[in-house]
């Protein structure tokens, strides 16, 4: 008995020391630096700082090595949310909720699902003006704008979400934001109301059960959706939910956070007789790339879609329709596309968990111009605080910045910024309500920002201006000086 004692003990240290002893073991050259969390892996701290002095962080950096390099590190982390996850029913991972019936859902969609309201009223407004806006500048350019938001899977799906996560009659900032929509002149597209209803009426599956993203059958639905809306004819395969397969052919992003290394795949539909002729144009690596050109000599038409992940699946059903079709992912709408083509049809997308973007980053293209006289005088004594920064961005100077408000300010500001030479001309444009927060250096996107690219070609070489901001609200309008532009330099 003594002996199988002392043995368990040899045994049990022999457990506990394996880990810490791999960490002698120099990591491959190829060794990857990243790991399952999306974070790079922490190095071997240094003794010495770069003036030769002891570094006092050596403890605090060589904890954090070893918590990262011990042995068999990847396979108790995995082993670890197993557990919790079958036996607890919650997750390690913050990032996911554990649903019923083996549904997961992205964490960062709780607020949208309980009706948590992340964005103002006064945000809101300001997200409506900015689509005025993006409309107004494309249907200048004799194109047309859909804007459509792609609801959040547990917007479609709620019924297999934990029963902890409960909505107690608050409205989501999609629910808000599209009533603010309802009888405006702003073309936009509820998908939320179209998968819906495709839901209730179909038998298909229209979202991933491991993964945030809508599956094949999802993405057919909201392409007939966006085409209906946009008017255009096009062809909407209406046999295709007859002759279909399922396969598990997709990794699962959300799953992949707490099981990296399982080989669990995600099942998905698979068409079976959609005759897709369509080719890709340029250098094409995968539906990730920034920038996606296709080309259909059978399709008609022309479109330019801004587009986050969501766009994956459903490209290759507007590829297969248009005769040319171009797709943008990069941040930052770049509308001026639009100056050197004209598109049938623009469509700017983005998913419900992200709304609050719409007003963080301005498009991309040369502001609209206005008739200075119709910029309003300032009536008020009172002169707002106003920050103001410029960036060159190729053939645009971006001018940006916020600026104080009133408390009880429920509408949102019509910006303008005018720009004045030596000779008293002026220039005026039209400024998005767009708080940069990332150029700004903050994490929260605030209320009171503006945001515009202007035209190098508007400018005179060799010239600066005396740049003004006029902030129009509905019972005052404040003017702030910015300061002076120059022409910037080549």
């Amino acid at each position: 008995m003594k002996k199988l004692y002392i043995l368990y003990c040899l045994l049990f240290f022999v457990i506990c020391a394996v880990p810490g002893t791999m960490l002698l073991k120099k990591p491959d050259d190829g060794m990857d630096a990243i790991t399952a969390e999306k974070r790079r892996l922490a190095e071997f701290p240094v003794f010495q700082d770069e003036e030769g002095n002891f570094n006092t962080k050596f403890s605090t950096e060589f904890q954090a090595y070893v918590s990262d390099h011990f042995g068999f590190r990847q396979e108790l982390v995995q082993l670890d949310s197993l557990l919790k996850a079958d036996l607890l029913h919650v997750s390690a991972e913050d990032d996911v909720i554990i649903g019923k019936e083996d549904w997961f859902y992205y964490a960062k969609t709780t607020d949208d699902f309980i009706g948590n309201p992340t964005v103002s009223d006064l945000g809101l407004q300001n997200i409506l003006r900015n689509l005025e806006l993006m409309q107004e500048y494309t249907e200048s350019k004799g194109s047309q704008l859909l804007v459509t938001i792609v609801p959040n899977k547990n917007t479609i799906y709620s019924e297999y979400m934990p029963d902890r996560y409960r909505n107690f009659g608050t409205s989501s900032n999609l629910d808000r934001l599209e009533q603010l929509l309802s009888g405006q002149e702003i073309q936009y597209l509820s998908l939320k109301d179209a998968l819906l209803q495709e839901k209730e009426h179909s038998s298909m599956q229209l979202y991933h059960k491991l993964d945030s993203h809508w599956n094949n059958a999802g993405a057919l639905s909201g392409y007939r959706a966006i085409m209906d809306a946009s008017g255009l004819e096009y062809n909407s395969y209406p046999d295709a939910e007859k002759r279909y397969k399922i396969e598990w052919s997709r990794t699962g992003d959300i799953f992949e956070m707490l099981f990296p290394d399982s080989g669990i795949l995600d099942e998905n539909v698979v068409y079976l007789e959609l005759d897709f002729n369509y080719r890709y144009l340029g250098h094409y690596k995968n539906s990730d790339d920034l920038m996606i050109n296709t080309v259909n000599p059978e399709g008609t038409g022309s479109l330019l879609m801004f587009r986050d992940s969501f766009g994956e699946a459903i490209i290759p059903y507007f590829s297969q329709s248009f005769n040319t079709a171009m797709y943008s992912r990069a941040r930052g709408c770049a509308f001026y596309y639009l100056e050197m083509q004209k598109y049938d049809l623009v469509i700017a997308e983005i998913v419900e968990r992200n709304i609050a973007w719409l007003q963080r980053e301005a498009p991309m293209h040369g502001a609209i111009q206005v008739d200075p006289e119709s910029v309003p005088e300032s009536l008020a004594s009172f002169v707002p605080l106003t920050e103001c920064y410029t960036d060159q961005n190729g053939s645009f100077l971006q001018i940006y910045g916020s600026v104080t408000l009133p408390g009880d300010v429920t509408t949102a500001p019509e910006y303008f910024v005018t720009l004045v030479n030596k000779d008293g001309e002026k220039i005026s444009y039209k400024a998005y309500n767009c708080y940069e927060s990332e150029k700004l250096g903050r994490e929260k996107i605030q209320d009171n920002g503006y945001s515009l690219y202007i035209s190098v070609a508007d400018l005179q070489e060799d010239m600066t201006y005396d740049a003004y901001l006029t902030v129009k609200l509905p019972d005052i309008v404040y003017r702030s000086a910015l300061g002076e532009i120059t022409y910037p330099e080549s």
